[in-house]
């Protein structure tokens, strides 16, 4: 009995949760709506009723993959009944892939045209954004066993499997159909490929806002922890934003009616491929609303050279930690006092003061003799070829010392980044601008990772920050 009045006010917060959010406004006939998915069925669990919504009004709609899906190995071994696939095998479900989403999204009123699959590698989008910018080398994946887009009817064709090619693309396309909104997913979800994604978006529009295109940019979630729960399907029940996030912008909520949810439940079935190991977990997405956040851009504050930093004024990038094995400390209400046993990264915030940046990194727990800390650190400046401007990552290590590794992955000597302190549970880090790209710098790429020796490390999800120009002097 207990279990059961359990299970109902979870449904009635689940409800009620929703409801308390602003509403999304409704799509319009003259509306350019760009849906960003890094796999084929994102389209379709995130925005499944949108698609819908905005077909019946008459407004323009396109999708974009990233990829084409092609490595669920679990998946596709259990779908296809052979433990060993070859690369052509891999890459014949990437094209089965296409074929379902073609076949989920005409369910929601899409034409194939509407479409454009690029082709990258599935499970790669994290290691082109990270590793690979201006290299030689292209990524090779170990399930396509290609580096180059190997899908004959893909946009970007025999593309080789490089950030420079993804990030053209994506220009590209967005130039031609100039969006009015974009929807693409959150930066600190816990799939790789979805925060990459997000990157790569909005890199693109950074590099566009020359042009006059500002569209809105919505993002969602699917990968995040246990979310969302309850499991199966749920036609009556509202989703709520992940507990972890939802104080990291503005939510919306899109309401759909039964028959909405009803046909995104059908869409979802297309997806043949991945229903044999998740199928409880993708009808999930078929509920009574859609979930929208708007991420506010986020400026580094300025100290003059002869002022002490007051990390009470400091903008807050909130790190939401990935680790999936445990909650929060912050949030279970618990605090582990044993500093060996758990690392959890609480958040980053950064100052500019004259031609540094300084990073301060915050543990929910005590730093411990056997914690790693990185932090990535990627700048951009307007007018500048982003993949030739340093990229570097900074590794705090269990003995206390501290390295700095370029793009790729080569110790930087003279790069003048000390550790001012170490408080408890904050790194505080004094990086000079020179090793970024210069004072002339506008914006940041930047995420934190912290582990304990082979434990899983808890990351943050990237954030972009805008840098302010002549900081004052004094």
């Amino acid at each position: 009995m207990f279990s059961r009045r359990l299970s109902l006010l979870c449904l009635f917060l689940c409800v009620t949760g929703a409801s308390a959010l602003p509403l999304l406004p409704l799509p319009t006939a003259e509306d350019r709506i760009l849906i960003i998915a890094p796999h084929p069925d994102d389209e379709v669990l995130a925005c499944g009723g949108l698609i819908q919504q905005a077909v019946a009004v008459g407004a323009d709609v396109r999708v974009i993959y990233l990829t084409n899906g092609d490595h669920n190995q679990i998946a596709f071994k259990l779908f296809s009944g052979s433990l060993f696939l070859t690369g052509a095998g891999y890459r014949r479900f990437g094209e089965r892939r296409t074929a379902e989403a073609v076949a989920a999204t005409a369910e929601l009123g899409l034409k194939r045209e509407q479409l454009t699959f690029l082709g990258y590698p599935d499970w790669g989008l994290q290691n082109l954004w990270r590793d690979f910018w201006n290299d030689t080398r292209a990524f090779r994946s170990d399930a396509t066993r290609t580096n180059a887009v190997p899908y004959k009817d893909a946009y970007a064709f025999q593309h080789p499997y490089r950030p420079e090619s993804v990030l053209a693309n994506l220009k590209a396309l967005l130039a031609e159909f100039r969006p009015t909104k974009v929807f693409a997913p959150h930066p600190a979800e816990g799939n790789a490929d979805h925060r990459a994604g997000a990157n790569f978006v909005r890199l693109a529009l950074l590099e566009l806002q020359h042009t006059g295109l500002r569209p809105s940019l919505l993002h969602y979630v699917i990968h995040f922890g246990d979310w969302p729960k309850p499991y199966h399907y749920h036609p009556h029940v509202s989703l709520t934003p992940p507990v972890r996030l939802r104080d990291d912008g503005e939510w919306f909520s899109l309401p759909l009616t039964r028959r909405q949810t009803e046909t995104k439940h059908k869409a979802i079935l297309h997806n043949g491929t991945q229903l044999t190991t998740r199928h409880f977990y993708l009808v999930a997405f078929a509920r009574a609303n859609e979930l929208f956040v708007s991420l506010p851009r986020e400026s580094v504050a300025s100290l003059p050279v002869d002022v002490v930093p007051d990390w009470r004024r400091a903008v807050r990038n909130r790190a939401i930690s990935l680790d999936e094995t445990a909650p929060s400390p912050k949030l279970s209400g618990r605090r582990d006092e044993n500093e060996l046993s758990s690392i959890c990264l609480k958040e980053t915030r950064f100052l500019r003061q004259g031609d540094h940046l300084i990073a301060a990194i915050d543990f929910h727990n005590r730093l411990g003799p056997r914690t790693n800390v990185h932090l990535f650190l990627y700048g951009y400046q307007e007018n500048t070829d982003f993949a030739k401007l340093p990229k570097i990552r900074i590794n705090v290590n269990p003995l206390g010392t501290l390295h700095v590794y370029d793009d790729d992955r080569r110790r930087i000597t003279d790069h003048g980044v000390t550790k001012t302190a170490v408080i408890a549970d904050k790194l505080i880090l004094r990086v000079p601008l020179r090793l970024l790209g210069g004072e002339n710098l506008d914006h940041i790429f930047t995420a934190a990772r912290a582990n304990l020796r082979q434990i899983t490390p808890n990351d943050t999800g990237w954030q972009l920050y805008q840098l302010q120009t002549g900081a004052p002097r004094g």
